[in-house]
């Protein structure tokens, strides 16, 4: 998946305007992800803008390997999780 993919996929496919605006930067230079990764610290903002893990974004963007970034896969939605998996979670989260 490349970079902007990942954008596209994380933001819910959100304009450039919309995504420059919760990040407080130019549509302009969101536009330019599409040919090439921005920044670490722009990729680090992106990913908290949206609630994602900075080493997932890392990995998107090209800097990191996910073997690198020790990074497991994470469904991007709920609905993506196994059903054994949420229960066993629901689970363990009601024994705490």
């Amino acid at each position: 998946m490349s970079w902007w993919e990942y954008v596209q996929r994380v933001s819910g496919g959100m304009p450039q305007a919309a995504i420059g605006e919760r990040m407080n930067m130019s549509q302009s230079a969101v536009g330019r992800w599409k040919s090439s990764s921005p920044k670490p610290e722009t990729v680090a903002a992106f990913a908290r803008a949206f609630g994602r893990p900075v080493l997932e974004a890392f990995v998107a963007a090209g800097f990191l390997t996910e073997e690198e970034a020790r990074l497991t896969k994470v469904p991007a939605d709920l609905v993506d999780v196994d059903s054994d998996l949420l229960l066993s979670e629901i689970r363990r989260r009601l024994m705490r």
